[in-house]
């Protein structure tokens, strides 16, 4: 397959997937749509995927009028016969697909019932008698309020846990959303009152009247004096003269002047001007300082539907929730808009409940006496022992405990003409094991044959809410997508339940929609993605186009074959270090700290004329390095009396937020950034440099933080450290100028700024000029602005539609993970190219192993093996970096993430790469202080499992894999993860290591726990949700964690070299005489050392790893990867894990 034929199917699959997300999603039309306010919410239909294969069933079965919720499909044996295996096999796919357990095999099955029920007639008659509702579950959990739990403790053979949980919704403050409008803003909250440290711009007090009936409700002016001894004998003194003063508190004097709301600001400066003069009249050698605060009122009754009209920074609102609150104790859900604690005894609850309601920035909807909470309760009827004793004496049979503890359910699977051999071994098995005094049990026999299918509501809630979140903040519509109408923007997914919230310029109309007839079926539109294909596509045809020029049409050649990009003849001087290239770079380094490797692939890309590469391998320092690039590349422009333009791209904000914001300094504004983007989008690291920023503080009285104002600053202060006798009143003036900025100014200076702008970032899929609708892209618009201000404003068409998008450098980081066009789109605007990357770590996502499922999923069967292919699995970066000449291209050998023993781990990886060495001072790694930057010491010590000096651990797990659909489970290992991070929670130093971690980033609090299965992660999660949800940890997919890291990571490798069928499932070595179950050899997705590098290389101080080495280590990088932490770790088998963690229970 040609290069060009394989850039083309990455966007066929992109296309395939997006036409995929935005298929319609059914509508329950038995439940109306509710609006309030601005706030719209519908359920979806959850009969669709039951209805879907409903009709597969009567189809294949040859059956009218299927009932689902039976729970069987019966038929004749006869029937059976005429059905083949394929048919099966694949209704058992559609119903993975439909959130349908359904096995190919005929079942028998039955349930043991407690013949002891006292308990919950009890319970029914205690909750029953109260006034309100409750609510009973299947899972063992009912809600109650606080006096109904305790009308409920005495009931013998019920049973609660003794953690109690807590739900609260959440929701931002009044005085948080005004102060995102403002960088800093000295505010105050109580009840419906407010109080500010002067008082609000009218444009925002507007705003705020609006949508939350705010008012002005006076002024208190502040005149503080340098003496408060001085001031009081002084107003004692004018008190005997007649002149009646307010009383101070400690050194002010405090000044109501309710009027002043009513009047101009004109009117206000004139009494304080007033005032002043007094003051210097009466008392002149005592000077004061003036400040003022104003008070606000709003309407608690407009509160809820004013935040939900107002929905500004909402992403900074839930980061801060997440970094000062979520944790430990605490944690948040931004899907439902809550926060959560669990407690054991009503103190407990007062305490957190204060502590909660301290934070300023956020309230809580709380119902007082009437709030409920979760109880998991159980009734104690034997059933549970019963069902440990059925499973360890008949492997086969499947069991499951329903109803709180008071039904046993049980199955068992047949191929068809054993039933009656299978029915008469199950009863003599039920005979022997059911005590009929206690328990009656009922095999449920019939001459029809019985195929199991129930619905997984739970893994359906699950996957459809994480599906449908993944569209938030989408508009969405009903009808067709040529005859569209309005509904609003996604805001939370309460699966069944969509809410969204409408742009209120928009409410009649979606009034008017609604009103006409109901609503089948809604649509994302999803504009941003079909923009970014259409600018993938559009890359494709102008290289293919031999008439499209480009800033560099070798593009069309090097993009392709990259041994053609031009090489550096003269190499060798310049890299010798007494060359006067050399000392001026090594003269003029932004950054000293760059290692010898990093100096070197620099300085090659500063003399590329169109083409350099550079490998950089995880915690080696990239950003530093690009931010180096850059200051490189414009301190020779400025040396060579020229102006350049350099645009910085990566597929994520962050990447782009920390180069640029690695340049920020008080020295100098030698390079000028500006970020294009949706400013929603942006983190306040990247809004601080936004065009939004930039004109907000311009309309503002407030010091907003922003990149022109924090040149500003750095002018400020050159100007206090100059020293110049004969200017210096006029320094002082500039001075006191730079420090009290009109309008008029900042203008000034924010047209300078945007003058001699040099560095643009943006996100690699926002670049080109046109979009899918063949308007301006807002790439387009921000660039017009910034580089064609004049014609732009004047609203030059024609001008500005000529105007051609180029740039003399254009820097991509994480090469690696970019598809073909990906990569290219921002390589065909610009003179030069520098793409850096890691072609160790994982290709593209599109060949990810969710990716291909939904593929299949789709029927795209064939593209998906298409994406299979050995050269879907090369990246383009290594293509290119493979190919290039060594002139122009460099490798980073020194990492700064890793403990050394990780690092050792990983290292062999990047033997082809002149290897990967640890950076850290070998003597401060292990240095015991936490707040040591270069120590990587845990200090967690666990009987003899986990140990402050053990940086890595290999788990050794023995269990058998079993296959769900095209994904994997490993039960085993998920017990002991279990077990890990039960090790982790009951370590000595993990008091000190949470200290620590109690002032940092969410990030360094979270364990990382990865896998590279989907299904995996799926049961890890519900595992982690009954036993450790108070633990802060990030889980996922290893393809979606590559460019992240955590102090600690736990990786689950899955595969086995044995298979079960269902979980639970014994050894059977009857049947299978070597290892008890069939056996297998694929390592799967871990076969890929890509996919291992990025798994291993995500630990900073301590990596676990949770496999059967005796599968793994057949291969040469596993057993590499064993025997390395043989040397420096710890293997440890889960039986002896599972041994320490019971013993410590014990004690």
């Amino acid at each position: 397959m040609s290069q060009k034929d394989v850039w083309k199917k990455y966007i066929t699959a992109q296309s395939k997937i997006l036409e995929h997300k935005s298929k319609p999603i059914g509508i329950d039309t038995t439940t109306s749509v509710k609006l309030e306010g601005l706030k719209l919410r519908m359920s979806i239909d959850q009969e669709i995927f039951k209805q879907v294969f409903k009709k597969n069933v009567e189809e294949i079965f040859k059956i009218k009028d299927f009932d689902f919720e039976s729970g069987y499909i019966k038929t004749s044996i006869e029937n059976t016969s005429n059905i083949t295996t394929e048919s099966l096999v694949k209704l058992k796919e559609l119903a993975e697909i439909c959130y349908i357990d359904f096995n190919e095999n005929p079942v028998v099955e039955g349930d043991v019932l407690s013949k002891d029920s006292v308990a919950k007639e009890e319970l029914k008659k205690i909750v029953g008698n109260l006034p309100t509702t409750y609510e009973f579950k299947n899972s063992g959990l009912i809600k109650l309020t606080l006096d109904e739990w305790k009308k409920t403790k005495g009931i013998n053979g019920l049973q609660f846990a003794q953690k109690i949980g807590a739900v609260y919704p959440i929701k931002p403050s009044i005085s948080f959303l005004i102060s995102s409008y403002y960088g800093n803003l000295e505010i105050s909250e109580e009840r419906n009152k407010l109080t500010v440290k002067g008082e609000l711009h009218e444009d925002i007090f507007g705003i705020f009247e609006k949508h939350f009936g705010l008012q002005k409700r006076g002024k208190t002016l502040e005149f503080k004096f340098e003496n408060a001894e001085k001031l009081k004998r002084r107003i004692a003194e004018l008190e005997k003269k007649g002149i009646t003063l307010p009383q101070p508190k400690d050194n002010s004097l405090f000044i109501n002047k309710n009027h002043f709301f009513e009047s101009e600001k004109s009117d206000l400066n004139f009494e304080v001007a007033r005032l002043k003069r007094f003051f210097r009249n009466y008392f002149p050698d005592n000077p004061c300082e003036f400040s003022y605060v104003t008070d606000y009122s709003f309407d608690l009754r407009q509160l809820d539907r004013g935040i939900g009209e107002l929905d500004r920074n909402e992403d900074v609102f839930w980061n801060r929730l997440f970094t000062e609150i979520h944790g430990n104790d605490f944690q948040i859900s931004l899907a439902h808009g809550t926060i959560s604690f669990d407690f054991v005894t009503e103190d407990e609850l007062r305490e957190k409940l204060t502590f909660i309601k301290s934070f300023s920035f956020f309230e809580i909807y709380d119902r007082g006496e009437n709030h409920r909470f979760k109880f998991n309760i159980r009734f104690e009827t034997g059933l549970h022992k019963l069902q440990s004793d059925l499973k360890n004496q008949f492997p086969r049979l499947n069991t499951k405990l329903i109803a709180n503890g008071e039904k046993l359910i049980f199955h068992q699977f047949y191929t068809t003409g054993n039933k009656t051999e299978i029915l008469a071994r199950l009863q003599n098995q039920l005979d022997d094991c059911v005590d009929s005094e206690y328990f009656s049990y009922t095999i449920n026999s019939t001459f029809q044959e019985k195929y199991l299918c129930e619905e997984n509501f739970e893994l359906k809630v699950e996957q459809e809410e994480d599906k449908l979140s993944k569209l938030l903040r989408q508009d969405f519509y009903f009808g067709t997508p040529k005859e569209k109408f309005y509904l609003g923007k996604l805001q939370k997914v309460d699966y069944p339940d969509l809410h969204f919230i409408i742009d209120e310029d928009r409410l009649q109309e979606v009034v008017e929609n609604i009103r006409e007839e109901p609503i089948k079926a809604i649509f994302p539109d999803l504009k941003g993605e079909k923009d970014k294909i259409k600018r993938l596509e559009d890359t494709v045809s102008k290289l293919d186009d031999e008439k499209s020029k480009l800033p560099n049409d070798n593009a069309k050649i090097f993009l392709y074959d990259s041994s053609k990009a031009k090489s550096i003849d003269n190499i060798e001087y310049l890299l010798n270090k007494t060359s006067a290239e050399w000392q001026d770079f090594e003269t003029n380094l932004f950054s000293k700290s760059l290692n010898e490797s990093q100096r070197q692939a620099i300085y090659k890309s500063l003399y590329a004329e169109e083409l350099a590469l550079i490998q950089g391998p995880p915690g080696t320092g990239k950003s530093t390095a690009i931010a180096e690039i850059i200051w490189q590349h414009i301190r020779i422009a400025q040396n060579e009396k020229k102006k350049t333009k350099i645009l910085l791209t990566s597929e994520t904000n962050l990447a782009v937020d920390n180069a640029i914001d690695r340049l920020k300094n008080t020295q100098n504004n030698m390079v000028k950034p500006i970020r294009f983007g949706n400013t929603e989008n942006l983190e306040s690291e990247g809004y601080f440099y936004s065009l939004e920023a930039i004109k907000n503080w311009e309309k503002t009285d407030g010091a907003q933080n922003n990149t022109v104002s924090h040149w500003v600053n750095n002018i400020e202060n050159r100007v206090k450290n100059h020293e110049d006798e004969e200017i210096n009143s006029a320094l002082n003036k500039w001075k006191t100028h730079l420090q009290n900025l009109d309008s008029e100014t900042k203008k000034l200076f924010a047209d300078k700024y945007l003058e001699y702008v040099n560095l643009i970032g943006a996100t690699g899929s926002s670049i080109g000029k046109l979009n899918s609708e063949n308007k301006w892209t807002s790439f387009f618009r921000s660039y017009l602005n910034v580089f064609n201000k004049e014609k732009y404003e004047r609203n030059d068409f024609r001008d500005c539609n000529s105007t051609e998008i180029d740039f003399d450098t254009i820097i991509i980081d994480e090469a690696s993970k970019a598809t073909p066009p990906e990569l290219a789109l921002p390589v065909l605007y610009g003179k030069k190219s520098i793409i850096v990357g890691d072609h160790r770590q994982l290709s593209p996502m599109i060949d990810g192993e969710e990716i291909k499922d939904l593929l299949v999923s789709l029927g795209e069967k064939e593209l998906a093996q298409t994406l299979s292919q050995k050269e879907f699995e090369t990246s383009q970066f290594e293509r290119l970096f493979t190919n290039i000449d060594e002139s122009i291209k460099g490798t980073f050998n020194e990492q700064y993430r890793m403990h050394p023993a990780i690092n050792d781990a990983i290292a062999q990886f990047y033997k082809e790469d002149g290897g990967l060495n640890c950076g850290l001072p070998l003597q401060e790694v292990n240095h015991s202080s936490f707040d040591n930057w270069d120590s990587r010491y845990h200090g967690l010590k666990f009987k003899d499992i986990i140990a402050p000096d053990t940086h890595t651990i290999w788990v050794d797990v023995s269990s058998p894999e079993i296959k769900e659909g095209t994904s994997r489970v490993n039960f085993g290992e998920i017990e002991a993860i279990d077990n890990i991070l039960t090790a982790l929670k009951n370590s000595d130093g993990k008091k000190e290591l949470d200290e620590w971690l109690s002032n940092q980033t969410l990030e360094e609090k979270q364990i990382g726990l990865i896998s590279f299965y989907g299904k995996q992660i799926h049961s890890i999660n519900k595992m982690l949700k009954e036993k450790h949800e108070e633990l802060p940890i990030r889980l996922s997919t290893v393809d979606r964690f590559q460019g992240m890291e955590r102090n600690i990571m736990i990786v689950s490798m899955v595969r086995s070299n044995k298979i079960a069928s269902f979980p639970g499932q014994q050894p059977d070595f009857e049947l299978h005489p070597v290892l008890g179950y069939p056996s297998q050899e694929s390592l799967g997705f871990a076969e890929s050392p890509n996919r291992l590098n990025v798994a291993l290389s995500r630990a900073r101080r301590l990596l676990i790893i949770v496999g059967d080495s005796q599968h793994f280590c057949r291969k040469d990088i596993y057993k590499n990867v064993f025997n390395t932490i043989q040397q420096n770790g710890k293997i440890i088998s889960a039986q002896k894990l599972q041994k320490a963690v019971e013993q410590n229970e014990q004690h």
